[in-house]
Protein backbone atom coordinates (compact mmCIF):
# COMPACT_ATOMS: atom_id res chain seq x y z
CA UNK A 1 0.00 0.00 0.00
CA UNK A 2 1.11 3.64 -0.94
CA UNK A 3 0.16 6.60 0.50
CA UNK A 4 -1.33 8.77 -2.37
CA UNK A 5 -2.76 12.21 -2.88
CA UNK A 6 -6.18 12.64 -3.54
CA UNK A 7 -7.62 9.99 -5.68
CA UNK A 8 -4.52 7.91 -4.79
CA UNK A 9 -5.45 6.24 -2.02
CA UNK A 10 -7.95 3.85 -4.16
CA UNK A 11 -9.34 1.97 -6.49
CA UNK A 12 -11.88 -0.74 -6.16
CA UNK A 13 -13.78 -2.36 -9.45
CA UNK A 14 -14.41 -6.01 -7.92
CA UNK A 15 -16.12 -9.06 -9.65
CA UNK A 16 -16.61 -11.52 -6.98
CA UNK A 17 -17.18 -12.37 -3.96
CA UNK A 18 -19.76 -9.74 -3.13
CA UNK A 19 -22.29 -7.97 -4.11
CA UNK A 20 -21.20 -4.93 -2.44
CA UNK A 21 -18.24 -4.86 -4.17
CA UNK A 22 -17.44 -2.04 -6.95
CA UNK A 23 -17.57 -2.50 -10.39
CA UNK A 24 -15.18 -0.58 -12.29
CA UNK A 25 -16.21 0.00 -16.24
CA UNK A 26 -14.56 3.00 -16.94
CA UNK A 27 -12.42 2.89 -20.05
CA UNK A 28 -9.05 3.83 -19.81
CA UNK A 29 -7.76 5.02 -23.53
CA UNK A 30 -5.42 2.56 -24.69
CA UNK A 31 -5.97 0.12 -21.86
CA UNK A 32 -8.83 -1.78 -22.09
CA UNK A 33 -10.36 -4.28 -19.18
CA UNK A 34 -9.36 -7.78 -19.27
CA UNK A 35 -11.53 -10.45 -18.15
CA UNK A 36 -11.31 -10.12 -14.31
CA UNK A 37 -11.73 -6.05 -14.92
CA UNK A 38 -7.91 -5.02 -14.22
CA UNK A 39 -5.51 -3.31 -16.71
CA UNK A 40 -2.71 -5.48 -18.18
CA UNK A 41 0.92 -3.62 -18.04
CA UNK A 42 2.06 -3.21 -21.61
CA UNK A 43 5.72 -3.40 -20.43
CA UNK A 44 4.63 -7.01 -19.36
CA UNK A 45 4.08 -10.19 -20.92
CA UNK A 46 0.83 -11.86 -20.77
CA UNK A 47 1.60 -13.50 -17.48
CA UNK A 48 2.20 -10.25 -15.49
CA UNK A 49 6.33 -10.83 -16.28
CA UNK A 50 8.31 -7.93 -16.97
CA UNK A 51 9.73 -7.74 -20.26
CA UNK A 52 11.93 -4.86 -20.73
CA UNK A 53 14.76 -5.79 -19.66
CA UNK A 54 16.60 -6.74 -16.08
CA UNK A 55 18.01 -4.25 -13.75
CA UNK A 56 21.13 -4.17 -11.42
CA UNK A 57 20.78 -5.08 -7.43
CA UNK A 58 19.88 -2.27 -5.49
CA UNK A 59 19.91 -1.34 -1.75
CA UNK A 60 16.75 1.02 -0.72
CA UNK A 61 13.44 2.15 -1.78
CA UNK A 62 14.17 5.23 -3.51
CA UNK A 63 16.93 4.42 -5.68
CA UNK A 64 14.68 1.61 -6.86
CA UNK A 65 11.90 3.37 -7.57
CA UNK A 66 13.76 6.26 -9.51
CA UNK A 67 15.16 3.22 -11.69
CA UNK A 68 11.83 1.48 -12.26
CA UNK A 69 10.32 5.14 -13.52
CA UNK A 70 13.20 5.69 -15.47
CA UNK A 71 13.02 1.84 -17.07
CA UNK A 72 9.71 0.92 -17.23
CA UNK A 73 9.09 -2.83 -17.41
CA UNK A 74 12.58 -3.54 -15.82
CA UNK A 75 12.92 -7.26 -14.12
CA UNK A 76 14.64 -7.44 -11.14
CA UNK A 77 18.05 -9.28 -11.21
CA UNK A 78 17.37 -13.42 -10.40
CA UNK A 79 13.88 -13.71 -11.25
CA UNK A 80 12.14 -15.58 -13.32
CA UNK A 81 14.07 -18.32 -14.09
CA UNK A 82 12.68 -21.14 -15.16
CA UNK A 83 15.38 -22.99 -15.64
CA UNK A 84 15.98 -22.44 -12.13
CA UNK A 85 16.00 -25.28 -9.24
CA UNK A 86 15.89 -24.77 -5.60
CA UNK A 87 18.63 -25.54 -4.10
CA UNK A 88 16.49 -26.79 -0.55
CA UNK A 89 14.76 -29.97 -1.31
CA UNK A 90 11.59 -28.71 0.29
CA UNK A 91 11.96 -25.35 -1.58
CA UNK A 92 9.18 -24.22 -3.70
CA UNK A 93 8.59 -21.18 -6.52
CA UNK A 94 8.39 -18.17 -4.57
CA UNK A 95 5.98 -15.72 -5.78
CA UNK A 96 7.25 -12.13 -4.80
CA UNK A 97 4.35 -9.79 -4.66
CA UNK A 98 4.39 -5.89 -5.20
CA UNK A 99 2.14 -3.66 -3.08
CA UNK A 100 0.12 -0.74 -4.29
CA UNK A 101 2.11 1.70 -6.45
CA UNK A 102 5.05 -0.55 -7.30
CA UNK A 103 5.84 -2.01 -9.74
CA UNK A 104 8.09 -5.82 -9.51
CA UNK A 105 11.75 -3.61 -9.70
CA UNK A 106 10.59 -1.04 -7.09
CA UNK A 107 9.68 -3.49 -4.86
CA UNK A 108 11.77 -6.77 -5.07
CA UNK A 109 15.68 -5.34 -6.72
CA UNK A 110 17.09 -6.64 -3.30
CA UNK A 111 15.26 -9.96 -2.81
CA UNK A 112 15.66 -10.89 -6.36
CA UNK A 113 19.04 -11.30 -6.44
CA UNK A 114 19.48 -12.47 -2.98
CA UNK A 115 17.25 -14.90 -3.24
CA UNK A 116 18.87 -16.49 -6.43
CA UNK A 117 22.22 -16.51 -4.37
CA UNK A 118 20.24 -18.09 -1.66
CA UNK A 119 19.53 -20.81 -4.00
CA UNK A 120 16.05 -20.22 -4.11
CA UNK A 121 13.64 -19.67 -7.54
CA UNK A 122 11.39 -16.28 -7.50
CA UNK A 123 9.10 -15.11 -9.89
CA UNK A 124 7.65 -11.95 -9.73
CA UNK A 125 4.54 -9.57 -12.20
CA UNK A 126 3.31 -6.92 -12.49
CA UNK A 127 -0.88 -5.94 -13.01
CA UNK A 128 -3.34 -3.50 -12.78
CA UNK A 129 -1.59 -0.29 -13.04
CA UNK A 130 -2.82 3.26 -12.30
CA UNK A 131 -2.95 6.89 -13.27
CA UNK A 132 -0.21 8.76 -13.90
CA UNK A 133 0.03 12.03 -11.34
CA UNK A 134 1.29 14.85 -13.00
CA UNK A 135 0.62 16.99 -9.70
CA UNK A 136 -1.84 16.53 -6.41
CA UNK A 137 -4.49 14.68 -8.64
CA UNK A 138 -4.69 11.51 -10.90
CA UNK A 139 -4.83 12.35 -15.06
CA UNK A 140 -7.76 9.50 -15.49
CA UNK A 141 -6.63 9.24 -19.18
CA UNK A 142 -3.09 8.14 -18.52
CA UNK A 143 -1.51 5.11 -16.92
CA UNK A 144 1.50 4.94 -15.03
CA UNK A 145 3.38 1.57 -16.37
CA UNK A 146 5.45 2.09 -13.10
CA UNK A 147 2.37 2.07 -10.29
CA UNK A 148 1.00 -1.23 -10.93
CA UNK A 149 -1.40 -2.90 -7.98
CA UNK A 150 -3.79 0.31 -8.17
CA UNK A 151 -6.41 -1.56 -9.34
CA UNK A 152 -9.69 -3.33 -7.75
CA UNK A 153 -7.90 -5.85 -5.71
CA UNK A 154 -10.71 -8.96 -6.73
CA UNK A 155 -9.44 -8.37 -10.30
CA UNK A 156 -5.93 -8.46 -8.97
CA UNK A 157 -6.49 -11.40 -7.04
CA UNK A 158 -8.03 -13.43 -9.61
CA UNK A 159 -4.85 -12.36 -11.94
CA UNK A 160 -2.49 -13.65 -8.88
CA UNK A 161 -4.33 -17.12 -9.28
CA UNK A 162 -3.22 -17.02 -13.26
CA UNK A 163 0.13 -16.48 -12.56
CA UNK A 164 0.57 -18.95 -9.29
CA UNK A 165 -1.11 -21.45 -12.25
CA UNK A 166 1.32 -20.71 -14.60
CA UNK A 167 4.24 -21.03 -12.86
CA UNK A 168 3.46 -24.03 -10.88
CA UNK A 169 2.58 -25.29 -14.60
CA UNK A 170 6.48 -24.54 -16.00
CA UNK A 171 8.26 -25.87 -12.64
CA UNK A 172 5.65 -28.88 -12.12
CA UNK A 173 5.66 -27.12 -8.29
CA UNK A 174 1.63 -28.54 -6.90
CA UNK A 175 2.50 -25.48 -4.36
CA UNK A 176 4.39 -22.17 -4.01
CA UNK A 177 5.12 -19.85 -1.25
CA UNK A 178 4.18 -16.06 -1.34
CA UNK A 179 6.57 -13.11 0.11
CA UNK A 180 4.57 -9.92 0.00
CA UNK A 181 5.06 -6.41 0.39
CA UNK A 182 2.40 -4.05 1.78
CA UNK A 183 -1.00 -4.99 -0.35
CA UNK A 184 0.94 -7.80 -2.13
CA UNK A 185 1.82 -9.00 1.42
CA UNK A 186 -2.16 -8.22 3.01
CA UNK A 187 -5.21 -7.31 1.05
CA UNK A 188 -3.78 -9.20 -2.32
CA UNK A 189 -2.69 -12.78 -0.99
CA UNK A 190 -5.86 -13.05 1.39
CA UNK A 191 -8.14 -12.29 -1.04
CA UNK A 192 -6.81 -14.92 -3.09
CA UNK A 193 -6.74 -17.83 -0.41
CA UNK A 194 -9.47 -17.22 0.77
CA UNK A 195 -12.04 -16.39 -2.39
CA UNK A 196 -10.12 -17.65 -5.23
CA UNK A 197 -8.85 -21.36 -4.83
CA UNK A 198 -5.26 -20.08 -3.16
CA UNK A 199 -5.66 -21.98 0.00
CA UNK A 200 -5.10 -25.03 -2.46
CA UNK A 201 -1.97 -23.61 -3.46
CA UNK A 202 -0.12 -21.97 -1.26
CA UNK A 203 2.00 -23.18 1.37
CA UNK A 204 3.25 -20.17 3.59
CA UNK A 205 2.54 -16.64 2.71
CA UNK A 206 4.62 -14.47 4.24
CA UNK A 207 4.01 -10.47 4.51
CA UNK A 208 5.77 -7.45 5.01
CA UNK A 209 4.40 -4.62 6.41
CA UNK A 210 0.88 -6.00 5.21
CA UNK A 211 -2.37 -4.36 4.94
CA UNK A 212 -4.14 -7.25 6.89
CA UNK A 213 -6.89 -4.29 8.89
CA UNK A 214 -6.06 -1.42 6.53
CA UNK A 215 -4.87 1.75 7.31
CA UNK A 216 -5.99 4.71 9.48
CA UNK A 217 -4.40 7.07 7.18
CA UNK A 218 -3.37 9.08 9.92
CA UNK A 219 -6.93 9.80 11.50
CA UNK A 220 -8.45 10.24 8.36
CA UNK A 221 -9.52 6.65 8.19
CA UNK A 222 -10.66 6.32 11.41
CA UNK A 223 -12.61 9.49 10.65
CA UNK A 224 -13.97 8.22 7.65
CA UNK A 225 -15.09 4.83 8.65
CA UNK A 226 -17.22 6.48 12.23
CA UNK A 227 -18.46 9.04 10.17
CA UNK A 228 -20.04 6.14 7.62
CA UNK A 229 -18.87 8.13 4.33
CA UNK A 230 -16.64 4.90 3.29
CA UNK A 231 -18.82 4.13 0.01
CA UNK A 232 -18.71 7.62 -0.56
CA UNK A 233 -14.36 7.32 -0.20
CA UNK A 234 -13.99 4.59 -1.99
CA UNK A 235 -16.20 5.97 -5.16
CA UNK A 236 -13.66 9.02 -5.56
CA UNK A 237 -10.79 6.03 -6.37
CA UNK A 238 -13.14 4.16 -8.36
CA UNK A 239 -13.37 6.54 -10.99
CA UNK A 240 -9.30 6.60 -11.74
CA UNK A 241 -8.68 2.67 -11.58
CA UNK A 242 -6.82 3.97 -7.88
CA UNK A 243 -9.77 1.17 -5.66
CA UNK A 244 -6.82 -0.67 -4.09
CA UNK A 245 -5.99 2.56 -1.77
CA UNK A 246 -9.77 2.93 -1.04
CA UNK A 247 -10.18 -0.82 -0.27
CA UNK A 248 -7.15 -0.80 2.06
CA UNK A 249 -8.68 1.92 4.22
CA UNK A 250 -10.12 0.46 7.68
CA UNK A 251 -13.20 0.13 7.51
CA UNK A 252 -13.38 -0.28 3.82
CA UNK A 253 -15.97 -2.89 2.67
CA UNK A 254 -13.37 -4.93 1.40
CA UNK A 255 -11.49 -4.89 4.71
CA UNK A 256 -15.05 -6.03 6.57
CA UNK A 257 -15.59 -8.66 3.98
CA UNK A 258 -12.43 -9.62 4.41
CA UNK A 259 -12.53 -10.32 8.01
CA UNK A 260 -15.70 -11.52 8.40
CA UNK A 261 -15.22 -15.13 9.37
CA UNK A 262 -11.29 -14.52 9.97
CA UNK A 263 -8.77 -13.91 7.37
CA UNK A 264 -6.59 -16.62 7.82
CA UNK A 265 -7.52 -20.43 5.97
CA UNK A 266 -6.71 -23.42 7.72
CA UNK A 267 -4.22 -24.81 5.37
CA UNK A 268 -2.37 -21.99 4.71
CA UNK A 269 0.87 -21.17 6.46
CA UNK A 270 0.63 -16.97 7.19
CA UNK A 271 3.56 -15.18 8.77
CA UNK A 272 3.64 -11.06 9.29
CA UNK A 273 6.43 -8.90 9.67
CA UNK A 274 6.11 -5.35 10.53
CA UNK A 275 8.13 -2.45 12.31
CA UNK A 276 7.29 -0.12 15.08
CA UNK A 277 7.70 2.60 12.31
CA UNK A 278 5.61 1.43 9.49
CA UNK A 279 4.48 4.79 8.66
CA UNK A 280 1.96 3.65 6.02
CA UNK A 281 -0.39 0.96 7.33
CA UNK A 282 -0.93 2.70 11.12
CA UNK A 283 -0.80 2.13 13.54
CA UNK A 284 1.21 -0.61 12.78
CA UNK A 285 -0.61 -3.09 14.83
CA UNK A 286 -3.11 -3.25 11.90
CA UNK A 287 -0.46 -5.47 10.16
CA UNK A 288 -0.77 -8.45 12.68
CA UNK A 289 -3.43 -11.02 11.96
CA UNK A 290 -4.27 -12.10 15.71
CA UNK A 291 -5.73 -15.86 14.54
CA UNK A 292 -4.92 -18.74 15.97
CA UNK A 293 -1.56 -19.98 13.99
CA UNK A 294 -0.21 -16.53 12.89
CA UNK A 295 2.74 -16.10 13.15
CA UNK A 296 3.34 -12.29 13.96
CA UNK A 297 7.16 -10.55 13.94
CA UNK A 298 7.82 -7.16 14.71
CA UNK A 299 11.04 -6.75 13.49
CA UNK A 300 12.34 -4.65 16.56
CA UNK A 301 11.27 -7.80 18.79
CA UNK A 302 15.00 -9.40 16.94
CA UNK A 303 16.75 -6.22 16.52
CA UNK A 304 16.08 -3.11 18.15
CA UNK A 305 18.75 -1.41 16.58
CA UNK A 306 16.69 -1.43 12.96
CA UNK A 307 14.58 1.30 12.45
CA UNK A 308 13.22 0.05 9.38
CA UNK A 309 9.72 1.73 7.74
CA UNK A 310 7.19 0.53 5.47
CA UNK A 311 8.65 1.19 2.28
CA UNK A 312 12.10 0.39 3.94
CA UNK A 313 11.41 -2.81 4.53
CA UNK A 314 12.02 -5.03 1.30
CA UNK A 315 15.58 -3.54 1.78
CA UNK A 316 15.89 -4.55 5.42
CA UNK A 317 18.95 -6.67 5.29
CA UNK A 318 17.65 -7.96 9.32
CA UNK A 319 14.07 -8.44 7.81
CA UNK A 320 15.69 -10.18 4.58
CA UNK A 321 17.15 -12.81 6.77
CA UNK A 322 14.27 -13.31 9.00
CA UNK A 323 12.43 -14.04 5.36
CA UNK A 324 15.12 -16.27 4.17
CA UNK A 325 15.65 -18.25 7.03
CA UNK A 326 11.81 -19.35 7.30
CA UNK A 327 12.20 -19.86 3.13
CA UNK A 328 14.85 -22.62 3.96
CA UNK A 329 13.50 -24.02 7.15
CA UNK A 330 15.86 -22.65 9.09
CA UNK A 331 15.08 -21.00 12.43
CA UNK A 332 14.00 -17.70 11.83
CA UNK A 333 15.38 -16.02 15.12
CA UNK A 334 19.06 -16.79 14.10
CA UNK A 335 20.24 -13.06 12.48
CA UNK A 336 22.68 -10.87 12.77
CA UNK A 337 21.47 -7.85 14.30
CA UNK A 338 22.56 -4.48 12.06
CA UNK A 339 21.63 -1.17 12.68
CA UNK A 340 19.33 0.21 10.28
CA UNK A 341 18.96 4.41 10.17
CA UNK A 342 15.56 5.77 10.30
CA UNK A 343 14.78 7.60 6.69
CA UNK A 344 11.71 9.11 5.20
CA UNK A 345 11.11 7.65 1.75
Amino acid sequence: MTLSISPAFAYASTTAASDDSATSSNSIPGYPRDEFGGLRNKTSDKWGMPNQGIGPIQTNFPAASKYSKEHNGTAPKGVNDFSCKPKYKDALPIILIPGTNEDAYATWAYYGPMLAKAGLCAYTFNYNPGPAMPGAFADPNKIDEALPFNGDIKASAQFLGVFVNYVMKRTGAKKVDFVGHSQGGGALPNAYIKWYGGDKTVRHTIGLVASNHGSSLYGIGRTIDTAGLNDQWQKLFDKVNLSADGQQTMGSGFVKELEKGGITMPDVKYTVITTYFDDVVTPYTHDLIKEPGVTNIVIQDLCPIDFTDHFGMTYDPVTYQVVENMLTGRNYKQITCTFVPPYLQ
